[in-house]
């Protein structure tokens, strides 16, 4: 709940946050730095966010995290001048770094192995909710209300996150030895280290960093693509949501389907080529409907991704170590993915829409085959080993 309610919030701020920017500015310079104020951020910060996560008591990182964004979020509600929105911006986004990577680390604590999948599923359509409805609840707001209402609405967000996660009864860590110890016993680096010694975590890293080099020329393409069949913001705004659905319908599958089995990196895999493959047909599309019906379908696919990946970080990394190593894995992925935005406009303007959402297909799929040594010869279940890393496997 607390993560549905959290990501619909900051979708709506993002979306209000976007379109003030655009209409104080007319400037897509200063929406640039939008952009560059939250995910590029929270790239940068997310391995601090991991720190914390495994240094200190995850529930506290994540309700103080919930509490700094609210505040930010507020200011945000009576600020108009366009550097102090991006400034107070940049503050929420140094404020929710935390969180992800703490509850990502926490969920096998709270859930036990026996019903990890079905937890990272359940948390994962919550996200995928936000996804879907944040979007349209942040166009009627800004459109009905305006932008600074929006602001309000996600510090309130953030509140009510924080109270649900207070809520929790149960264990978000094992059992640590004395704080000071800990943090003099792993160092800052020790997630990096962790992932370049684990043939696993390794290849799943690398495969990101492909699929994810150019997944932003469809996402900027987004837009340019409703204009090419007329369907104007509102159809804009149905790309998103169906890709939300489908997240929807795709995480809950996998959540209930997958259970103890292993096949995570069979469904990884999978999934990746299907996403891939997706994502280019909807660049081939004669039909804007059919568009729509490849974006769900993609994003079933990608609900399953997620479920999968969770998964496999959760079961193979100790637990004095899991906040790290999904925050190294997060800014892998992340800057990766800010390095595709960052060429997108000029590919687009020189190939076009469709053959940039074609060649974002391609190239998401050719990520995936980088797992292909990993599902031929998997490495040893059950996961963990005593120093945080994996079997040489």
């Amino acid at each position: 709940m607390a993560r549905a309610i959290s990501v619909t919030g900051s979708q709506v701020a993002l979306i209000a946050l976007t379109y003030q920017i655009y209409d104080v500015t007319g400037s897509a310079v200063w929406v640039s730095a939008v952009f560059l104020a939250t995910f590029a951020t929270l790239g940068v910060m997310t391995p601090i966010g991991g720190w914390l996560g495994d240094s200190f008591d995850r529930r506290t990182v994540m309700i103080l995290s919930d509490l700094g964004a609210a505040a930010a979020f507020l200011a945000l509600a009576f600020a108009s001048e366009p550097w102090v929105l991006i400034a107070l911006a940049l503050v929420a986004t140094l404020c929710e770094a935390p969180f992800l990577p703490a509850s990502q680390a926490a969920i096998p604590n709270l859930a036990g192995d026996e019903d990890l999948a079905w937890a990272n599923g359940l948390v994962t359509q919550a996200f995928s909710l936000g996804i879907t409805v944040g979007p349209l609840v942040g166009g009627v707001l800004v459109g009905a209300v305006g932008a600074n209402l929006a602001f309000a609405v996600n510090a309130v967000s953030f509140l009510v996150s924080a109270v649900l996660v207070w809520s929790v009864r149960g264990s978000f860590q094992e059992a640590r030895p004395a704080r000071t110890a800990h943090l003099q016993e792993v160092p800052f680096s020790e997630g990096v280290r962790v992932v370049l010694r684990s043939r696993l975590l390794l290849l799943i890293v690398v495969a990101e960093v492909v699929a994810y080099s150019v997944v932003g020329w469809a996402m900027v393409s987004d837009a340019p693509l409703a204009e090419l069949f007329d369907a104007g913001a509102l159809g804009f705004a149905a790309l998103i949501s169906t890709w939300g659905a489908g997240m929807l319908i795709g995480s809950w599958a996998a959540g209930r389907w997958m259970g103890e089995r292993p096949v995570e990196l069979k469904v990884l895999m999978l999934g990746m080529v299907v996403d891939g493959v997706m994502i280019a047909l909807m660049g081939l599309s004669p039909l804007f409907l059919l568009v729509l019906v490849v974006s769900v379908l993609g994003g079933t696919a990608s609900g399953c991704v997620n479920v999968a990946r969770q998964l496999l970080l959760q079961r193979n990394v100790a637990d004095r170590l899991r906040a790290r190593v999904f925050a190294v894995a997060e800014l892998v992925g992340t800057g990766s993915f800010i390095l595709g935005l960052a060429s997108a406009g000029p590919v687009i303007e020189a190939l076009g829409v469709r053959p940039a959402y074609v060649l974002s297909g391609v190239v998401f799929a050719v990520g995936a085959l980088v797992l292909v040594p990993l599902v031929r010869r998997p490495p040893p279940r059950p996961g963990a080993v005593a120093d945080g890393g994996l079997p040489s496997a």
